[in-house]
């Protein structure tokens, strides 16, 4: 099945100009628009009964003036140009030699990966895949958007149905029989492999079966089309508006900044509020010296010196994730990972050796296992996965190489296990793997992480074996790491399997023997059915993105068996809604800080804490009450007074919260967050130098009453009221009443599709229903912000 993305309507009540053809559908690179045959004027899609006679020629769809650096003729050659919207047409050809999109061209890591997906189905004909749609931010030449209709097209490939006797060619050919039985065999080959067979290196697949025909005529004709719609941009601030405000800080809010700014831009009587993305330790450093005027962060120690007094009110609940994408040993995608603190410790310590050169020759690792997926660590916890992957990325976390809030709290939670922390102080794990010496006694948390390592294989550090290496010897391990500046560019690497370990050494040079321009670049996208990566990304990109989000262990039994030979007595919790509100009703007031904090050490050993997501993080707009000029102020404020209210509805539509957040509202048990915002909303806009005391009791639920004078026993239908002995098992601090379940519209289900008021209900089910019935035409899938967006389609 190959599934594109196409500008137009698949319509007859549309004009000609309006509707989708291949030469309107997106691809990323020449070949699958282009084939060519030497030494036979015959192939597959030449004898295509459902081509028009036009089709069928020997050369269809080349520019009349042949572009010199397109070499000769073949023996047949087929071109799909792309029409562009505008009007400008590109007709690739071999290597792209007589013109490509822009987008097309590959320009370093810049460029997104294609969205056509070539899909395989199971034996009994159902599948899944993950399809990006895009807008025209992301590609100007398909140019989709809510004035360009566009369309998902899926193409089941099931052939070529074939014109064995060649009599429907064009014009006065007349083929010799030999060379018509010879084309007909290939045209009707049934490909290589038997069904729910694992593709194999090195076997040519025969093209009459494969998706690299998908515009012939016997595939188009049953192409199952579904209209996309696109809600206006979420760029339109940077068409509508100039100046307003900027808040610089947290990638964390990235997702619901894209569906809050527009509210603002699109209204003239409000004051556009924009995000600069920084990491929060930048920001906090900015804010500190007075160089800006907001920053959004999740910590402001005590010790950090600022420059006015300044309100931290919490604007977003929501965390980071450790993301995956792992193949089982059948080469269908892993749905669950659990991991422990400790094994991301070996992850991020360089503790696997990745290759036998390392192994072999580094002594301190010579004992580990060559990746995690040799664990029996990981192993035991995910027997699913194979032991013997062979990719380097599997011995590293993709994580950040800048400072970032996110890397402190995964090495909070790393150092607050006691056999993580063990581990990391040396002690080996119970099969005998011990910590990267490099990193023995390492300090922890940190905002920062560095790759420590310094050792150099000098068995690859030879001219012929990796000339990169040789002339420039540069640490290997920090090179398998390969960590990224920002967690936007993880989520787009985990999203497309693009295993970011810089361990290949490329020579553009054509001279034999020439290293000129050598260089060490990543090992690039990964095989489906034989991927292994793991990655920190926030939990709105992983949300967005749909990519797989695994478990994080938060309790031990004291019975838990230490050699894993069971896992019984472990909890593992993955992110949902459930999880974070869990984490968030753990958060305590530092009062000198003036924010919430999350003790980990007391969440890893409490047993009441265990279904608490540990990568939770609470994150603040941090505003100064002094010193800002009036519009300013009531601009701040009044984004403040939104984003806390109405920007806590959840949903996928403008001005709405997305997946990945749950909204700080009462009904979430975030009463007393959502009204220390608003308070600080009023002291910021007032600019008096007041700011709202955070109190000891402030805890999410809201202030704690006092326990002085005694409560009266409660009544029939009352419900109790702690006493100086604490709350009653199982009831909410501060003898509140307990909240009744949410409604479904109060949180937002992590990976579930929404409803809203904007008629977009269940926007995933007829693309589900259509792929899995073969009876999809004309079902419709809305997409509402300008965005990569993916949907999982059966």
């Amino acid at each position: 099945m190959v599934l594109m993305q196409c500008r137009g309507t698949d319509s007859g009540a549309v004009p000609a100009s309006q509707r989708i053809r291949p030469e309107t559908c997106w691809t990323q690179t020449p070949y699958e628009r282009f084939s060519n045959s030497y030494g036979d004027r015959l192939p597959p899609w030449r004898l295509d009964q459902f081509a028009a006679k036009a089709e069928r020629e020997r050369y269809v769809g080349a520019p009349k003036n042949r572009p010199a650096d397109c070499f000769g003729k073949a023996d047949a050659e087929r071109w799909v140009p792309f029409d562009a919207q505008g009007g400008k047409v590109y007709p690739g050809g071999p290597n792209g030699c007589a013109g490509t999109a822009p987008e097309a061209t590959q320009i370093g890591s810049l460029n997104l990966p294609s969205n056509t997906t070539y899909a395989t189905t199971s034996s009994n004909g159902r599948g899944s895949a993950v399809f990006n749609v895009r807008a025209g931010s992301s590609n100007a030449s398909l140019g989709c958007s809510d004035k360009i209709d566009c369309t998902l097209v899926a193409i089941p490939i099931m052939g070529i149905s074939c014109d064995v006797d060649a009599s429907g060619l064009p014009g006065n050919e007349n083929p010799d029989p030999a060379d018509v039985k010879a084309a007909a065999d290939k045209c009707t080959a049934k490909g290589k492999y038997d069904a729910g067979q694992n593709a194999q290196p090195g076997v040519v697949s025969d093209a009459a079966v494969t998706g690299s025909l998908w515009w012939s005529g016997s595939n188009w004709r049953n192409r199952i089309t579904f209209p996309l719609e696109f809600a206006p941009s979420g760029a339109v601030c940077d068409i509508t508006s100039s100046g307003g405000q900027s808040m610089f800080g947290s990638e964390l809010m990235t997702q619901a900044f894209d569906q809050w700014s527009p509210i603002f831009c699109l209204d003239p009587a409000r004051t556009p509020v924009k995000q600069v993305q920084t990491g929060e330790p930048q920001a906090r450093n900015l804010y500190s010296t007075g160089a800006i005027d907001a920053a959004l962060v999740s910590r402001i120690p005590a010790e950090t010196p600022l420059s006015r007094p300044t309100v931290k009110a919490p604007v977003g609940a929501t965390g980071f994730a450790v993301t995956f994408t792992v193949d089982d040993e059948n080469g269908r995608a892993v749905q669950q990972l659990n991991l422990t603190p400790r094994l991301l410790a070996k992850l991020m310590t360089l503790s696997y050796p990745a290759i036998y050169a390392v192994k072999g020759s580094y002594q301190a690792l010579s004992d580990n296992p060559i990746n995690i997926a040799a664990d029996p660590e990981f192993q035991a916890l995910n027997p699913s996965v194979p032991d013997d992957i062979g990719t380097q990325s599997a011995a590293t976390l993709l994580s950040l190489s800048s400072d970032s809030d996110v890397m402190w709290a995964l090495t909070s939670y790393i150092n607050a296990d006691p056999d993580a922390r063990a581990w990391l102080d040396g002690k080996p794990d119970p099969w005998g793997m011990k910590v990267n010496p490099n990193y023995k006694g390492i300090n922890l948390p940190t905002e920062t992480w560095s790759s420590l390592d310094d050792f150099k294989p000098v068995s690859i550090y030879r001219p012929g074996v990796n000339d990169c290496l040789y002339q420039n010897p540069v640490p290997y391990l920090p090179l398998v790491a390969a960590p990224l500046t920002r967690l936007s560019y993880i989520a787009l690497a985990m999203q497309f399997s693009i295993a970011q370990s810089q361990v290949v050494c490329s020579l553009p040079s054509f001279i034999p023997g020439s290293t000129d321009g050598a260089k060490m670049v990543a090992l690039g996208r990964q095989t489906p059915g034989f991927r292994f990566m793991l990655g920190v990304t926030s939990l709105a990109d992983a949300e967005r993105y749909e990519i797989s989000e695994a478990s994080l262990q938060t309790h031990v039994d004291g019975s838990a068996r230490q050699d894993l030979s069971s896992i019984d007595g472990r909890t593992f919790v993955a992110p949902s809604p459930t999880s974070l509100r869990a984490a968030v009703s753990e958060l305590r007031p530092d009062t000198d800080a003036g924010v919430w904090t999350y003790n980990y050490a007391k969440a890893l050993s409490t047993k009441s804490t265990a279904e608490a997501y540990p990568g939770m993080l609470l994150v603040y707009a941090a505003l100064p009450t002094d010193g800002l000029d009036k519009p300013v102020a009531k601009a701040y404020a009044d984004w403040l007074r939104y984003v806390v209210t109405k920007g806590q509805n959840p949903g996928e539509d403008l001005g709405e919260l997305p997946p990945g957040y749950v909204p700080i509202t009462e009904a979430n048990g975030m009463a007393g967050l959502l009204d220390y915002s608003l308070r600080a909303a009023d002291a910021v806009e007032a600019q008096q130098g007041e700011v709202p005391p955070l109190k000891p009791t402030d805890t999410p639920d809201g202030p704690t009453p006092p326990n002085d004078p005694p409560s009266p026993p409660p009544g029939p239908g009352t419900p109790p009221v702690p006493g100086a002995g604490g709350d009653p098992p199982g009831g909410p601090p501060g003898g509140q009443t307990p909240a009744a379940d949410p409604a479904p519209g109060d949180l937002v289900p992590l990976g579930q599709t929404l409803d809203s008021t904007s008629g977009l209900v269940g926007l995933a089910v007829p693309l589900v229903l259509g792929l899995a019935l073969l009876a999809g035409a004309g079902a419709g899938v809305v997409i509402v912000r300008d965005r990569i967006q993916t949907r999982r389609s059966t």
